[in-house]
């Protein structure tokens, strides 16, 4: 059967079958040429994984984030990422980047931080004189920001499966999503000669006041979320509710949206939610046949024999992340390698917590990297640039992005120093 399933799955792929179909097409054409499996068991394992009122966050968060967006609070939030960095040394790729870490406290996907920064920043900066692939590479780069920094569809999905705390786990991804801001700025200062960034004016305290108070609305959303979970006032799900209804509120006080718009958002979002709820059941189809063939036992096994310190195996972590990254999409690779991985960094005695950032941060890695590349793709259709023209750019950035997931891997205090400082672990 476990052969069956990976030249089914491979075949899907090959054939350009879209990832929510190809696992569960691989999934039941293994249980058809298994044969003592009823079909009736892939309604059962799809239904069952998605019968989840966690997993209800996930909508909700995609609905908040495109009501907000459309309600006109990137723009302000670019207007007050202007106003504070600007000046510096790389000027709308320095924005472009604290622009994705304001945006990613309201969206929790990489997808629409690509999206929406990039369809804002991308046309200034051409208008600029900026080279567009460098403006394609930083936009995807600082996209994944997205399920790092709280609120995040990765961190929902995984609490789903292991039943860790939401709370938690936001928070876990802070340190590292602050960090990682931190590299992509000063990858930005350092390549800003060859972006042909251009020098912008320093704003005036006067002007940063007045954006900071335009980008209000927006800087207080995650924190009602985020203080919401932690404080026991609601959980996840409920929070997701609480941002849909404060993004339509906002909207419609401030007359940016309207009701076309917000049937339009309404549809996106059920699209957009609709497509991962059906890669999380075909992956979850797919993980549970893994599972009853015994592989993640089997994978246990040899892993015991042949690594002997947690050092070893997080530096294996890294190379399988990488691997995995680069030909699947990070939902279902968090569906499908967490129930094998969990049990044997448990065993090593790794925190889940910090194995969640681990894995959230190398799957997206994955986004970035070639033949698929998805975020650059989303980047450069947002920008209409060329995307065969950004592999070159997106070297340097890629790799100073996977030492910071190494140092994120062999710093655990990155992930739960903060976690244990609230009291959350």
């Amino acid at each position: 059967m476990l052969l069956t399933l990976t030249i089914s799955l491979l075949a899907f792929l090959v054939l350009g079958v879209p990832i929510a179909f190809a696992l569960g097409l691989a999934g039941i054409t293994a249980i058809v040429f298994n044969g003592s499996i009823p079909l009736v068991v892939v309604a059962q394992k799809v239904y069952a994984s998605l019968d989840s009122f966690p997993l209800l966050a996930i909508p909700l968060f995609i609905y908040a984030g495109s009501v907000m967006n459309s309600g006109g609070i990137t723009e302000r939030i670019v207007d007050f990422a202007k106003s504070l960095v600007g000046h510096l040394r790389g000027g709308l790729g320095q924005v472009v980047v604290l622009t994705s870490l304001i945006f990613s406290s309201i969206s929790g996907s990489a997808a629409a931080a690509a999206a929406a920064v990039g369809g804002m920043l991308l046309p200034a900066m051409k208008r600029e004189g900026y080279d567009e692939p460098y403006s394609v590479v930083i936009v995807a780069s600082s996209a994944i920001l997205g399920p790092i920094i709280p609120p995040s569809i990765l961190m929902v999905i995984f609490s789903s499966m292991t039943g860790e705390s939401v709370g938690a786990l936001f928070v876990a991804g802070i340190g590292p999503g602050l960090l990682i801001t931190g590299v992509l700025m000063g990858m930005v200062y350092v390549l800003a000669g060859k972006m042909g960034a251009k020098q912008i004016q320093r704003a005036s305290a006067g002007a940063v006041r007045r954006s900071f108070v335009r980008a209000v609305p927006a800087l207080v959303m995650p924190l009602i979320i985020i203080v919401g979970i932690l404080s026991g006032v609601f959980t996840a799900t409920e929070a997701g509710v609480v941002a849909v209804a404060y993004g339509i509120a906002y909207g419609f006080i401030t007359r940016q949206l309207t009701l076309k718009d917000l049937q339009r958002e309404t549809l996106a979002a059920a699209i957009t939610s609709s497509s991962i709820l059906i890669i999380l059941g075909g992956a979850a189809l797919v993980s549970w046949l893994l599972s009853r063939e015994g592989v993640p036992a089997e994978i246990a096994t040899l892993v015991k024999q042949w690594v002997s310190t947690k050092e070893m195996l997080l530096f294996l972590l890294l190379i399988v992340l990488f691997v995995v990254g680069i030909f699947i999409e990070p939902i279902p690779a968090m569906i499908m390698l967490v129930p094998v991985l969990l049990p044997i960094t448990n065993a090593y005695g790794i925190e889940p917590i910090h194995f969640a950032v681990i894995m959230t941060v190398g799957v997206l890695l994955g986004s970035l990297s070639p033949p698929v590349a998805v975020l650059v793709l989303i980047a450069a259709k947002a920008g209409n640039v060329d995307y065969s023209k950004t592999n070159k750019p997106l070297v340097p950035m890629f790799i100073a992005l996977t030492l910071t997931h190494a140092v994120v891997t062999f710093v655990p205090v990155l992930s739960t120093g903060l976690v244990r400082l609230m009291g959350l672990g």
